[in-house]
């Protein structure tokens, strides 16, 4: 009995310790579902299905590859350092965007209101045992369902950062990527070193103003 119950703690222990597991670096791919308004639903075919994030410490940057550019998205919600990389190959273009905090505060005037109610549903995604919330946003008045985990504990990336860490990391979700609405479901969370230069702009890179990229946008 006695060595019963001494297998059982044990289990108990490496059980507890997965849950709570830490992973400091590596990469996250995200299958995502695009959710276009009706005027760009010509364009649908040049949005990628995956999304790539690198990730080490408290830093994290969400590739999004198409045919006609890359953005990667990089933050660090601790020093709220938040910068954008633009390749434009068709215009021969690098842009980089270092978000300054009235720029951050500009851009969440356009953040979702979120409320979550967890529920008692669970699944397996990705191989991580994941937990069913409801999701409202209140500016739109939409429920949506998302599902978290707390098998395992990352940095947040653009794609999450709209989720309070407290209801674990999201594995199945609505989000927003400059600008634009979609699902996103994790595929995979691999870890080991990611790329040198994952969270920084090469000299390569033309530096503007968050106004001037709008002024940019505003153009097309």
């Amino acid at each position: 009995m006695k060595k019963i119950l001494l297998s059982v703690i044990a289990l108990l222990l490496v059980t507890t310790t997965f849950a709570q597991k830490k992973v400091s670096e590596g990469t996250i791919t995200y299958q995502v579902e695009w959710q276009l308004p009706p005027q760009m639903q010509q364009m649908k075919a040049m949005f990628p299905p995956e999304i790539t994030v690198y990730f080490k410490g408290d830093s994290s940057a969400s590739e999004t590859k198409s045919p006609m550019s890359t953005a990667r998205s990089v933050m660090n919600p601790k020093t709220e350092y938040q910068r954008l990389l633009l390749d434009i190959p068709m215009m021969g273009k690098k842009y980089s965007v270092l978000f300054t905090p009235d720029d951050q505060e500009q851009m969440k005037e356009h953040w979702p209101e979120l409320t979550v109610t967890p529920g008692t549903e669970t699944k397996t995604i990705a191989g991580y045992n994941a937990k069913k919330h409801t999701v409202t946003e209140k500016k739109s008045n939409t429920t949506f369902d998302a599902w978290f985990t707390k098998d395992v504990d990352i940095t947040q990336n653009s794609l999450t950062q709209f989720f309070d860490a407290s209801y674990g990391f999201p594995l199945q979700f609505n989000s927003f990527q400059n600008g634009v609405g979609l699902k996103a479901t994790v595929k995979e969370v691999k870890s080991g070193s990611v790329p040198k230069g994952s969270f920084s702009a090469t000299k390569e890179y033309e530096e503007i103003t968050f106004a001037q990229l709008m002024a940019m946008m505003n153009r097309r």
